[in-house]
């Protein structure tokens, strides 16, 4: 018997527990509160969520728009021709100068002849000509030696220019070094000119045509940098609107637009990025879609060599002519967006921005609830909990357990029908106290 009675009881306890939690209905309750200060946050903070939804998403960042990224690719030509004499000039400092006294041409200096969204100008370089297999000295520079036991396998720096033979030989009439068994005779890696001064100096003048064509498969849409009015015999320059959309560039000018000195790069060599940039808005006429260009020197310190070779065979004999190169590497790179109007990014943007209005009644509500004066007067007014049953007894309190209404005419006049009986509970010091009235008729 006693266990079906706790059984009852818990069973009791559980369905007012679900009652009381699972089974409450909220619903919003208007207060209307007179108040400037909330007044004025509201209004604040609805004006700014309206600007900012509206004023910069819609219409500055052009939220009414489809988006599409551009696709595109460049070419190079470059001309340009140089002549070089160094012969009796002080700042010599290879013993044979001879080499570099020539002309050179595109074919001389753009190395490759052609490469996609790039190419690379030589403005300087170390010539090691009529290279043959045989054993010679290897350059002190990289090794030196006093007898036969500096030469083996165990001494080797791994800059060396060939294998060694274990023999140390003379390389002139003063220094010894390890002979070696490769190339010969053995590049001298030392620039021609000192006071960094470069061979080509003169590329500074020489001039690129870069065509670049692109597109955006969204919108089906294409554009070429060269326009029908395009006068070949311009320059680019970024100081006038109508040259600043020019295709070719002087190399000078596109290192002084990066903000550096070509003269001082053309020595050592370095990386240009060259960038093109196609913004467009596509609601407007095809003749607004224009390229921009600017310019990017990712290292001010860095430089840029390699090496090649040409072969050749002279009475059975192959040969070669080894050219250390220094320059600039030019890189082409291809950003853009077009946008164009689509309904539906409109009314996601607009449907957004009614969402984030409601942030201005939960900024109120906090104002209101916990840093005005009469906060726990409008606690009071704006959290209740009723409940009604069929004799029409109602239960109001206030979740804030501050609520001490004693008026029952009162009550009676906001809430609850003539001749109603009223059920007014208070939790005071953790004991609650109930006490009905009679709600006379009106």
């Amino acid at each position: 018997m006693c266990l079906k009675m706790a059984a009852k009881t818990r069973i009791r306890k559980f369905g007012n527990l679900l009652s009381d939690s699972f089974l409450d209905y909220d619903t919003p309750k208007m207060v209307q509160i007179k108040s400037w200060k909330a007044g004025a946050v509201n209004r604040i903070v609805q004006l700014l969520i309206i600007f900012y939804a509206f004023g910069y998403v819609i219409i500055i960042e052009k939220g009414y728009q489809t988006t599409d990224k551009v696709l595109g690719s460049a070419t190079s030509k470059l001309k340009g021709i140089a002549s070089t004499n160094f012969t009796g000039d002080p700042n010599v400092e290879v013993n044979d100068i001879e080499p570099y006294n020539r002309v050179w041409d595109v074919t001389d200096y753009v190395i490759p002849a052609q490469q996609s969204n790039g190419f690379f100008v030589m403005t300087n370089m170390v010539l090691t000509n009529k290279q043959t297999r045989r054993a010679c000295a290897e350059d002190p520079g990289i090794n030196t030696c006093t007898h036969n036991s500096n030469c083996t396998a165990e001494n080797k720096s791994g800059k060396e220019n060939g294998e060694f033979t274990g023999r140390c030989v003379y390389y002139n009439n003063t220094q010894k070094s390890c002979e070696i068994h490769g190339w010969c005779p053995t590049e001298v890696d030392k620039l021609p000119l000192k006071r960094k001064k470069a061979v080509l100096a003169a590329a500074e003048n020489f001039t690129v045509f870069i065509k670049n064509a692109i597109t955006f498969p969204k919108f089906n849409f294409e554009k070429k940098n060269v326009m029908p009015d395009t006068d070949f015999r311009c320059r680019f320059s970024s100081t006038t609107p109508k040259s600043s959309l020019c295709p070719i560039f002087r190399l000078g000018t596109i290192a002084e637009e990066a903000g550096t000195s070509f003269s001082e790069m053309a020595y050592k060599g370095g990386v240009i990025i060259i960038n093109i940039h196609w913004n467009c808005n596509l609601d407007h006429s095809e003749e607004h879609c224009l390229p921009k260009y600017s310019f990017l020197l990712p290292d001010e310190e860095d430089s840029f060599n390699f090496r090649f070779s040409k072969y050749y065979r002279e009475n059975g004999t192959e040969y070669r002519d080894l050219t250390k190169a220094y320059g600039i590497l030019f890189q082409i790179e291809i950003f853009g967006e077009a946008g164009k109007f689509d309904i539906v990014p409109l009314m996601l943007n607009i449907a957004s921005g009614v969402a984030l209005l409601s942030l201005a009644t939960v900024m109120c509500d906090v104002v209101v609830l916990y840093f005005l004066k009469k906060r726990r007067y409008y606690k009071e007014c704006k959290y209740q909990n009723v409940s009604v049953d069929n004799s029409e007894i109602y239960d109001v309190s206030d979740v804030t357990n501050a609520v001490k209404m004693t008026d029952t005419s009162l009550i009676s006049s906001q809430y609850l029908k003539p001749n109603s009986v009223v059920t007014i509970k208070q939790t005071n010091n953790g004991k609650t106290q109930s006490r009905s009235s009679l709600v006379a008729g009106h």
